[in-house]
């Protein structure tokens, strides 16, 4: 089990601003006091900026999830990237896809190391205890029998016109399918929701914990995301995944064959997930995701750069 982290920064979220500022500070103050030999990242989100103050003091820099790009500058976590990715001195990507995107914005090779996915080894090392999950009974579900949605995005969240036509087209894929819609939602969510009505067969339920979460995606029919994270997991258990964005930095599980993108129209929601659902699921995942060993190249990677 991971332990409990030696620091919580308590970082302030009320606005894009403060929240970026308040990891800048903070982590600056922390950094000058702890004097790590290296930061690791993951991922894109805010605080990874974090590799600003790190980058001033000297301090070396691994991002792991190194070189995914969806090139479109809307999206925040495409800025993160693209400055994360500059910033540091180890480069750790998923896939020869991502390391081929930064050679391009000319990142030098010898820094850069492909490692695979963690997700692989999160999942199959947690595999027994997501199969005991009595999630399906409490909710009073059917393997293969329903449909799984996480929407969390603030582009889509935030923005009433989105989070209704999200609505509007999962009601068109329960008309058609007639599957219930499970969609654990966050409270904040929920505030913004005051004029939309949810549709028949929508079920809107409390934020999962990740073996709760797990068990329904592996059992779901086929699930409907604004999630990076998500289309990997669902790739892994050879479920049809359907992304509710105009863009996606994980072309792979596209490739791959088990997402597809559908844009936030009603009716495209509605084709991509009859597109997605059709055929046998035979995706292949390794050369997506990797081998499983992600967690030990690192390791010997970032001993390697420290000494």
């Amino acid at each position: 089990n991971v332990r409990k982290p030696d620091f919580d920064l308590k970082i302030n979220t009320e606005a894009y601003g403060v929240s970026v500022a308040d990891v800048i500070v903070k982590t600056e103050k922390l950094l000058e006091t702890e004097k790590p030999d290296i930061l690791l990242i993951l991922g894109d989100t805010n605080s990874g900026l974090s590799a600003i103050p790190a980058a001033h003091q000297g301090i070396k820099i691994a991002h792991l999830e190194a070189g995914m790009r969806s090139y479109d500058l809307r999206m925040p976590e495409e800025k993160n990237r693209v400055m994360i990715d500059h910033l540091s001195t180890v480069l750790l990507p998923y896939t020869q896809y991502s390391r081929e995107n930064l050679i391009r914005e000319n990142i030098h090779p010898s820094k850069i190391f492909v490692v695979g996915n963690p997700i692989i080894e999160v999942i199959e090392h947690y595999l027994p205890q997501i199969e005991k999950s009595k999630i399906l009974q409490e909710l009073k579900l059917k393997k293969n029998n329903y449909f799984l949605v996480t929407a969390h995005r603030s582009e889509n969240v935030d923005n009433i016109e989105s989070l209704q036509n999200i609505f509007s087209g999962l009601e068109k894929i329960y008309k058609k399918f007639g599957k219930k819609m499970i969609y654990p939602i966050h409270p904040r969510t929920i505030s913004k929701m005051k004029n939309i009505k949810i549709p028949n067969g929508i079920e809107l339920i409390d934020p999962l914990g990740f073996l709760d979460f797990t068990n329904l995606e592996k059992n779901a029919f086929c699930l409907l995301t604004d999630s990076g994270t998500v289309p990997e997991e669902m790739l892994y258990f050879k479920k049809p995944c359907v992304t509710i964005r105009e863009s996606t930095e994980r072309h792979e599980i596209i490739e791959a064959g088990s997402n597809i993108l559908s844009g936030l129209n009603p009716d495209d929601m509605l084709r991509a997930t009859e597109s997605i659902t059709l055929g046998k699921p035979d995706w292949q995942w390794r050369e997506a995701l990797g081998d499983g060993k992600t967690a030990r190249k690192v390791i010997n990677i970032l001993n390697g750069k420290l000494y």
